[in-house]
């Protein structure tokens, strides 16, 4: 990570305006990456590629690939240009689209999917994901509890699927970590 923090740093100073994960956060998804040895990670919400970069540096330890999926071509274009700056372009497919029709042309088995976008659109997208996530894969929701009322219909369904194991962390703006079980 050494050689990325002067990056973060950098777009630490603009966080609200993208809307950024915490500094803590970038560092729990990269906690559990490790762990899991993740060769295969869906990013939802690239923005600016912050939490990008710290999902990349870690699956570059683990030897995986990303694939980051953005709406805004603009943020995406931002993105691909800080990836470049710290050398993690290589192993990151940033996507420009509508997840809900680029989730469905991802043909790779998930180990762990993190959620950051549309937050009304959490559901569908885990709908259109979850049969490619391996069994002990991992799904990390953001912004579960500043912005929950926008996804009631995520909250009930991760809590309430038998397909799923999941927690509530008060991490920053809130986390829902799931872990998907044997099927």
């Amino acid at each position: 990570m050494e050689n990325y923090k002067s990056v973060l740093k950098r777009l630490e100073k603009t966080a609200k305006q993208y809307t950024n994960i915490a500094p803590e956060n970038g560092q729990f998804l990269s906690i559990l990456i490790r762990s899991i040895q993740a060769q295969n990670v869906l990013e939802v919400g690239t923005s600016n590629g912050y939490s990008t970069i710290w999902i990349a540096a870690a699956l570059k330890e683990t030897g995986g690939r990303l694939i980051t999926l953005e709406f805004d071509p603009r943020r995406a274009e931002e993105a691909q240009t800080h990836l470049q700056e710290v050398g993690l372009d290589s192993i990151v497919e940033v996507r420009v689209g509508n997840a809900l029709d680029e989730i469905p042309k991802c043909n790779a088995t998930f180990d762990l999917v993190f959620l950051d976008a549309e937050k009304n659109e959490y559901r569908r997208y885990l709908e259109l994901v979850l049969p490619n996530i391996r069994p002990g894969g991992l799904i990390v929701a953001d912004d579960t509890v500043t912005m929950r009322d926008e996804m009631p219909d995520y909250i009930e369904f991760v809590f309430d699927t038998p397909l799923l194991h999941s927690v509530d962390i008060p991490l920053d703006d809130g986390i829902i970590l799931s872990y998907k079980t044997e099927e």
